[in-house]
């Protein structure tokens, strides 16, 4: 019977499936800006499936030739190795951009390329996480929603994350309270005058809630505002209502003709 000429008809079919379609796993190619999430889907991809020890050391290579009873023959084993780490190297480079091409010529095994890689980006990772810090704990609300606000918060801590980097939660708690606008004053200093620890769950919720007060609060204010310039307009003298004022106080203020106009 012939020979098969697939490379990879010795190897299971899971292994097989993989290392035709790994380029297709990894969402997008690796680029100067994305290496920390381009890094995370590859190790994933290739753990899910048994192969990170190629990449990682573990699965190093055995001797290429045996020898046995003075005669030597080549390894099954350093052949079935060799294909699927040549198998890895392809899919490399199949998710890497053609900018960074450049910075993986030569290098002979899948591992040899990936520490390449890792090399040349942790430097950019590290600056990258000074940057990312930098950039929470400067963080303001301005003109966003709470929703808005938060989420840019959770963007920082998944950059974070995926550079290994952990910020503790109270620090971003305490970030998260630093950005908010002078609206939010009575409620930073109900915060900080609770001593006990905060989650940023918990304090997501509260602030979702304090700007639904805000908004209602200022709806009120605006329709005060109207109520004092009708007034006005009807020839009383201008007075401004606030939510507790009384029934009989906003009687008092009405002019004769209002009465006129109430009907019997």
């Amino acid at each position: 019977m012939a020979q098969s000429s697939d490379p990879l008809a010795s190897l299971p079919s899971g292994v097989k499936l993989l290392l035709r379609n790994l380029h297709n796993l990894i969402p997008e190619k690796l680029t100067d800006s994305n290496y920390p999430a381009w890094s995370l889907n590859v190790k994933t991809a290739l753990e899910a499936n048994l192969l990170l020890g190629w990449i990682d050391g573990h699965e190093a290579a055995p001797p290429k030739i045996l020898s046995k009873d003075g005669k030597e023959n080549p390894n099954p084993e350093f052949q079935t190795w060799i294909v699927i780490d040549t198998q890895i190297c392809a899919c490399f480079l199949a998710v890497i951009s053609p900018s960074v091409h450049k910075h993986v010529r030569n290098f002979t095994t899948s591992a040899d390329l990936w520490n390449a890689l890792a090399a040349r980006y942790n430097s950019v990772s590290t600056a990258h996480i000074y940057q990312l810090r930098d950039k929470l704990h400067t963080l303001r609300k301005g003109t966003k929603t709470i929703t808005e606000y938060l989420d840019e918060v959770a963007t920082i801590l998944t950059d974070l994350d995926a550079l290994n980097e952990v910020i503790p939660e109270r620090d971003v708690v305490n970030a998260v309270i630093r950005g908010l606008p002078h609206e939010y004053s009575s409620f930073k200093q109900n915060i900080r005058m609770n001593n006990e620890n905060i989650s940023l769950n918990q304090l997501s919720g509260w602030l979702t809630s304090e700007e639904i007060n805000l908004e209602i609060e200022q709806k009120l204010s605006i329709a005060d505002s109207a109520s004092g310039v009708s007034h006005s307009a009807l020839g009383g003298r201008p007075r401004t209502f606030t939510r507790s004022s009384s029934m009989s106080d906003l009687f008092k203020a009405w002019p004769l003709c209002c009465y006129l106009l109430v009907p019997l």
